[in-house]
């Protein structure tokens, strides 16, 4: 029966978004035709139907994506046509509700909420809805603070979660956490779970929790790396790692990016290099920038962005020789304008270390160790590529000062460039 419940669901999103494609000619699409032969399908199960459409869309199925503004909006149609003893079910004005917090009409339920009797809903979720409906976001997270009643439905709690975690998690980042946590157990596979994982990631590295970002991660990897929202993901992620820093090592990072598909891996390990570049975190960006260009290789794809953030990690450490070669050879021309100024950057501070080579304190030639370091050609892992002989854990004074500039230098050119293109 249930089976036959999801298949008349499913039949009815189909005829109202092809009822909603209007031909070259002026005339609907035959399926129009057969729309108009299904039953009327209440305001709840109208609502239902386009869970499962959202549902489809972050599987990753195109043409869910496609149809679901014009189910919207063909929804929003038949709400309003409703008769008004459809209202005194408390289910339907859940589903209204639901509908509104999910990209519906917000002047269509305000019309629903405001006609319907007062008993049939607790005011504070009458008001919460209306607030939303004005972008009071303020007024949204009050109203919504309380429990909602016995028997209100899942969706219903998850969109109210979802839809207040941002103001929630600013003041009290553990309760939205909390609640973000119960949306995905609640309403598993869905858009609500999808949604929830990347909200849930900015949070969790507000908290330091490492082992929560790296859970999150491989949760939306394995169930929603097709999401037409996982662009938004990737930045959410990309954010957490450089907060936690070396919380969460480099091979914990290539662990959990090979759960996402080569191309989305490449362009992964380019923005964290590209970010732990910026945020002086070089050790991270000559790592990460390294699988970068093994990827490239294996995609056949341009490596001159990730050669670039190899070389430009390299650019301030006894490894600015060989920077300096590399950043040579970069097609300008390839890169966007926010990677040639990153260029012009790296060359200046590989030129300097070039020109100007650290010194020990004592004032003697580099130590045997050091001089081995600037001489090897291979692949430098040790971030303490020079020490001195008195102070074994400490990088020389000068070349940590020339690294700290670098640092520096490429964040304000950063910042410069993004607030040129706002």
């Amino acid at each position: 029966m249930m089976r036959g419940v999801r298949r008349s669901l499913r039949a009815a999103v189909l005829a109202m978004a092809s009822s909603a494609i209007v031909l070259s000619g002026g005339a609907f699409c035959a399926a129009a035709v057969a729309a108009s032969s299904l039953p009327v399908l209440e305001p709840y199960q109208l609502v239902r139907s386009l869970r499962m459409l959202q549902d489809q869309v972050v599987s990753g199925k195109p043409e869910a994506l496609a149809m679901l503004n014009r189910v919207l909006g063909r929804i929003a149609q038949q709400l309003q046509a409703s008769p008004p003893e459809v209202w005194s079910k408390a289910e339907n004005l859940y589903a209204a509700v639901v509908y509104l917090l999910n990209g519906g009409n917000p002047e269509v339920v305000r019309a629903i909420l405001t006609a319907a009797p007062p008993e049939s809903l607790p005011p504070r979720l009458v008001a919460g809805a209306l607030a939303y409906a004005d972008a009071n976001s303020a007024e949204v997270v009050q109203q919504f603070a309380d429990p909602l009643p016995p028997g209100a439905p899942n969706e219903l709690l998850a969109s109210i979660y979802l839809v207040t975690s941002p103001q929630i998690a600013a003041a009290d980042p553990s309760l939205a956490m909390k609640r973000l946590d119960m949306v995905r157990v609640s309403v598993p596979g869905s858009l609500f779970e999808e949604a929830a994982i990347r909200r849930s990631l900015k949070i969790a590295a507000r908290l330091g929790d490492a082992a929560k970002v790296q859970g999150l991660a491989r949760n939306y990897l394995q169930r929603f790396s097709r999401s037409p929202y996982a662009e938004d993901f990737f930045v959410q992620f990309v954010d957490a790692l450089l907060q936690l820093k070396d919380r969460i090592g480099n091979e914990q990072i290539a662990e959990v990016a090979r759960l996402a598909r080569p191309p989305a891996r490449h362009a992964l390990y380019l923005r964290v290099a590209r970010g732990a570049l910026l945020d002086g975190q070089m050790e991270r960006a000559r790592f990460i920038s390294a699988k970068a260009v093994e990827m490239a290789k294996q995609l056949r794809l341009d490596d001159t962005q990730a050669r670039l953030y190899s070389a430009a990690s390299k650019a301030g450490s006894m490894r600015a020789q060989d920077a300096v070669r590399t950043l040579s050879e970069i097609p300008r021309e390839r890169l966007h304008e926010r990677d040639k100024r990153l260029l012009d950057a790296a060359e200046a501070m590989a030129g300097r270390v070039v020109r100007e080579p650290a010194q020990p304190a004592s004032g003697s030639a580099l130590p045997p160790k050091a001089e081995a370091a600037a001489a090897s050609t291979g692949d430098e892992t040790d971030p303490t590529w020079a020490r001195s002989h008195s102070e074994p854990d400490r990088p020389d004074p000068a070349v940590q000062e020339t690294m700290d500039d670098t640092k520096k230098k490429l964040a304000e050119i950063d910042r410069l460039l993004e607030k040129a293109t706002q």
